[in-house]
């Protein structure tokens, strides 16, 4: 709470400093039509400080909800909710049941933000997402929580997208990396949050309670969007019935879309672990997925700017780039929020409950440049030279964290989480805003989306290749050792493992163990680099370009 009233004093300062702006701004009543813009006027926002802060309270909850909703608290009930429904073989369902339909939904929802009011939308998403958390809550069997996890992931899709969309439509360009940092800070400082409730709760009275608590906060949240967020003049919909409208949504484009996806993931989390790549099910599955991104790319060649995702998103080198550096930045962020409490409880042989407070360097860092950050593009107007640094520093840490050995003392898991923290606070919030200084008004839902996308399936794609080469590497180091039963090691888990190794081979083990854990981080190096070289051809637009400038560039490049 406190650290939410902080964030909005400084909004408000660097507000006042524009009064004199401002208040000649306001002297301007001339009616503005809902989905239109007159020529040579300035767009209109959320002018007075009391609209915006409930606005950035509606944001606090969207996240907050998002956040308790995440694996962070299911990771924490996992092994509870497995031993009650006596389904241990169901436990990477519980994640990846909510992946797939957040990686899966995104266009969707972009083409539903296109052709609703955002505050509609938004009420819609959130309203899924608790509906979820009622039936995986009340889950009499681990079926029915698989079946919540994907319906809470279809919400939260619209939320992710939903919440910088309505940044967009509400703040003036030049404030929105405040916002979008803020937003994004909130996220991680609710993370650190999430697992100690999960915890607490699953310990003292029920897992279930870690999903029923999200239901007071969804609601706070709807109230919140319907009497205090007021709907963008700046958004341009499609007038027409509600009939028309969903005809637009190109219901065919999407299923087939979304059937890829599925089926991509699906062969990445299963193939190598769970069934052989060779195997006739994986096969299948990566065929199918080829075939339906090839039947949706000509789906769209037809529909051109109606599709799914307008030529002119795609032909955008900002827009591409965006994307490519947010699906770097996701992926790396992912692979060591997954790996690095691996590494704490297999080698430090620490509980997860302490690795979860090992983990504070990192996050508490974060965190700060998130917030920092913001106001930092607020000054300067320039993206670029903050995701070059982000780059830098991120590539830096996972470099070292690559070193780490068993005997790695605290001075240094502590200083570089502090490095690869920075760089991640820095270099995360900023696509969101870049994607905004080359894109028009009506745009920005189809751009954001993309943004959104590449978050989504960056976390999921790598977090399943990098599974499968530490399983991988797992195997062959173990495999060395004399009379070790392999298998009955890699299924103990991290935190079991040791208790099936005689005394006199524990310190080779954990030796073996520590190396496939510390390869997973040169792939958080490799992705890096490759965001860092989409930075360096990215374009140096600035935030506090007026923005019927950058609609007019726009406009001027479609008659070219």
């Amino acid at each position: 709470m406190d650290t939410s009233t902080n964030i909005t004093r400084d909004i408000a300062k660097v507000e006042m400093m524009e009064s004199n702006e401002t208040t000649t701004n306001t002297t301007d009543t001339k009616p503005i039509s809902t989905n239109t813009q007159a020529d040579g006027d300035e767009p209109k926002y959320l002018g007075k400080w009391k609209s915006r802060k409930h606005f950035l309270s509606a944001l606090n909850s969207h996240k907050l909800t998002l956040t308790l909703q995440d694996n962070t608290i299911v990771a924490t009930s996992t092994i509870t909710i497995s031993n009650e429904f006596h389904a241990l073989t169901d436990i990477g369902w519980y994640g990846s049941a909510y992946r797939l339909t957040t990686c899966s939904t995104q266009f969707f929802y972009g083409k539903l933000y296109e052709q609703f009011r955002v505050k509609w939308v938004l009420v819609l998403a959130v309203a899924i997402l608790e509906l979820g958390s009622i039936v995986f809550a009340a889950a009499p069997a681990s079926t029915a929580f698989i079946i919540g996890r994907a319906i809470s992931g279809c919400g939260a899709s619209g939320i992710v997208t939903g919440v910088f969309i309505a940044i967009a439509h509400a703040v003036p360009l030049h404030l929105r990396p405040i916002y979008n940092s803020t937003v994004g800070a909130l996220e991680c400082i609710a993370s650190i949050v999430g697992p100690v409730i999960g915890g607490a709760l699953t310990t003292c009275v029920s897992w279930r309670w870690c999903f029923w608590l999200n239901l007071p906060v969804g609601g706070f949240t709807v109230v919140v969007l319907i009497f205090f967020f007021k709907n963008s003049p700046n958004q341009k919909i499609t007038e027409g019935s509600i009939a028309s409208k969903l005809k637009q949504l190109n219901f065919l484009h999407l299923i087939v879309f979304s059937g890829g996806i599925v089926c991509l993931l699906l062969a990445l989390e299963r193939g190598g672990t769970i069934d052989s790549w060779s195997s006739g099910r994986i096969i299948a599955l990566l065929v199918v997925s080829g075939v339906a991104f090839a039947v949706f790319v000509a789906l769209e060649m037809l529909r051109k700017e109606r599709a799914v995702i307008p030529r002119s998103i795609l032909t955008n080198k900002t827009v591409g780039l965006c994307v490519l550096y947010a699906f770097c930045a996701s992926a790396a962020f992912n692979l060591t929020d997954y790996f690095l409490p691996l590494w704490f409880q297999a080698i430090k042989e620490v509980s997860a409950a302490k690795s979860g407070q090992m983990l504070l360097p990192s996050i508490v860092s974060l965190s700060f440049a998130a917030i920092s950050s913001g106001f930092i593009l607020s000054a300067i107007g320039y993206y670029t030279p903050l995701m070059l640094l982000g780059s830098t520093m991120m590539g830096i840490g996972f470099g070292f964290l690559t070193s780490f050995t068993t005997n790695t003392g605290s001075s240094a898991w502590i200083g570089w989480q502090v490095m690869y923290g920075i760089g991640m606070g820095l270099a995360i919030p900023q696509p969101w805003s870049a994607i905004q200084t080359a894109l028009a008004v009506e745009d920005i839902p189809a751009g954001m989306t993309a943004i959104a996308f590449a978050i989504s399936t960056g976390a999921a794609i790598f977090i399943s290749i990098s599974q499968n080469i530490f399983i991988n590497l797992l195997r062959q180091g173990l495999s060395k050792i004399p009379d070790l039963d392999v298998d009955r090691i890699v299924k103990q888990g991290a935190t079991n493992f040791l208790a099936t190794v005689p005394m006199s081979e524990r310190s080779l083990v954990i030796g073996v163990y520590n190396f496939p854990v510390t390869r997973t981080f040169w792939t958080c190096v490799a992705v890096v680099c490759l965001g860092m070289i989409a930075a360096l051809v990215m374009d140096w637009n600035s935030v506090k370009r007026p923005e019927k400038e950058v609609d007019a560039e726009k406009e001027q490049g479609e008659k070219v």
